[in-house]
């Protein structure tokens, strides 16, 4: 069975849906998220941890949907348009004598195969410096064997590398981002990423169970030779100041953000998973974000999405964003045009307070 610190899964994953059912009613998981974890958390059981690439997920950000759904036809006519003619054929006649996965029917193998190998052709096709070579896909948690000129890759890969573009490339004080903190970082695909691609940073995944579990194992393993900060309860920073200051890669719970001292962060990041919560939990992670951040925070969502668990119906004029803050953009994402990313520059120097919401017809800011 699964192990962290001679732990196996079941109890691991149990110690911290315990600490959880401590915190605020904010932090406390919705309906939506209730029904997701009891999924993930039973596809850990029956499938185990080693096989996490082929099935949670699904449930995150890997598009394995038919080829008609409009989140997969949004990313190919993108691609389409933006990649040139000659790559789009060398591409696609490759694809076609690809295999095709068991878990997955055949026509939806075919889409899931192409979006992959496109996206990838795309960070390829996008990055001037292509630091993007330098990343592989890892073989733990056993993803679909897709390659690239001989180069194991996938959706989430080149997904996380687009968005470490963004912000990286923004006109950002790059040197100055030293303590990143991810809110909702599922296995960890953003973070390996970015630890990968900017070694000297501290990276803070901050999730719910099961998702902390495996993000714990999974960055814990790729990244051995790097001190970690294990998930524990704590109620004190002091208790834990040396070693969390100390490591390089460290695991929180949501509710223990309420923990870290004020401004002790460079830049934050949401990505996918802000609009999947309630109108008061949003605002309640936002105004953490505040309190925590004096460098940037990084968003990616859903232009309009319905949760139709919670029944809400969730815009991009749904997040209170502060208007102490400031806007770098706010744009539709490439090749995923049915999402929005915005960055905004966080300054020390306000007194951080509940974020007032938006009024109709405001696109998240005044």
């Amino acid at each position: 069975m699964d192990q962290i610190d001679g732990k196996p899964m079941d109890l691991r994953i149990s110690e911290m849906f315990e600490e959880l059912s401590h915190a605020r009613e904010e932090v406390l998981p919705s309906k939506l998220w209730t029904q997701l974890n009891n999924q993930n958390v039973q596809q850990l059981e029956s499938d185990g941890y080693e096989n996490f690439k082929r099935t949670i997920t699904k449930n995150y950000f890997t598009w394995v949907i038919g080829v008609m759904s409009p989140g997969i036809k949004s990313q190919y006519t993108y691609l389409w348009q933006h990649l040139p003619p000659i790559t789009l054929l060398s591409v696609g006649l490759r694809t076609l004598f690809m295999g095709s996965h068991a878990e997955i029917p055949w026509k939806n193998a075919v889409s899931y195969n192409l979006l992959c190998r496109l996206g990838w052709a795309y960070a390829l096709h996008s990055d001037a410096a292509q630091r993007v070579n330098v990343l592989t896909e890892p073989v733990e948690g056993n993803p679909f064997p897709i390659t690239y000129n001989g180069k194991l890759i996938s959706q989430d890969l080149s997904n996380s590398f687009l968005e470490y573009r963004s912000i990286m490339d923004a006109k950002i004080k790059t040197q100055s981002i030293r303590t990143v903190m991810e809110l909702g970082a599922g296995y960890g695909r953003t973070g390996y990423v970015f630890l990968k691609l900017k070694p000297d940073i501290r990276y803070i995944v901050v999730d719910i169970p099961p998702a902390l579990y495996v993000a714990e194992k999974y960055l814990s393993s790729q990244f051995a030779d790097r001190r970690i900060f294990r998930f524990r309860p704590f109620q004190d920073y002091k208790t834990i100041a040396q070693e969390f200051e100390q490591a390089q890669i460290a695991f929180l719970l949501p509710h223990q953000l309420e923990l870290l001292p004020d401004k002790s962060i460079d830049l934050s990041i949401n990505i996918s998973s802000l609009h999947e919560m309630l109108p008061e939990q949003v605002a309640y992670y936002l105004n953490q974000i505040d309190r925590l951040t004096h460098g940037y925070f990084y968003m990616k969502q859903w232009k309009q999405w319905f949760n139709s668990v919670d029944q809400l119906l969730v815009k991009e004029d749904y997040y209170p964003i502060s208007q102490s803050w400031t806007r770098m953009f706010w744009r539709e994402c490439a090749v995923q045009t049915l999402f929005f990313e915005a960055l905004f520059a966080i300054s020390v120097n306000h007194e951080s307070t509940s974020p007032p919401r938006p009024t109709a017809g405001q696109t998240g800011w005044g």
